[in-house]
């Protein structure tokens, strides 16, 4: 698999919001105060990227799926070394950390516990590890297989606020 790269709008993080109320009176829409990006959505969302079928909904539920996912447990690639120097040893610090690691850990298991070891596993391996869904299977049972994964994506969605209503 190549890379998947695709351009979407994104809040500019440079904006102060002196810049952003002026631009609001000079234009309209929902683009004010987003620039134009160009990402690799492997890295956002994993192999859903390639699901053409997939709403706004379902790529917010896998981002942070992927998220929570990769701070509880680790990508692969840990983001410090672990032989460091410890600067702040604060203990504020560490029970901030701590308490992100148990919330973290908290919505993951309820992750799980709502759509049950399987559909939990299905996502994992789609969103986190870049798995295509039904990879390997015949185009009606591959169909199947990510009717699933985009339902189990709908039921965490609704979990976690992004949609009103289950489909």
């Amino acid at each position: 698999m190549g890379q998947h790269i695709q351009h979407r709008m994104v809040p500019d993080p440079s904006m102060s919001d002196a810049e952003y109320y002026a631009q609001r009176q000079t234009k309209s829409g929902p683009n004010v105060g987003k620039v134009l990006v160009q990402e690799n959505a492997m890295e956002r969302i994993g192999a859903l990227c390639f699901i053409r079928r997939r709403l706004a909904h379902h790529e917010q539920a896998a981002e942070r799926f992927k998220t929570l996912y990769e701070a509880r447990y680790g990508s692969g690639n840990p983001a410090m070394d672990p032989s460091r120097v410890q600067v702040d040893t604060s203990p504020i610090a560490h029970d901030s950390g701590m308490a992100a690691k148990i919330d973290r850990t908290r919505d993951i298991r309820d992750a799980e516990d709502a759509l049950g070891k399987p559909m939990f596993d299905r996502i994992v391996a789609c969103v986190v590890l870049g798995i295509p869904a039904g990879e390997g299977h015949h185009w009606r049972k591959r169909a199947v297989h990510v009717g699933a994964l985009l339902d189990a994506l709908d039921s965490l969605s609704t979990i976690w606020g992004m949609r009103t209503e289950p489909a």
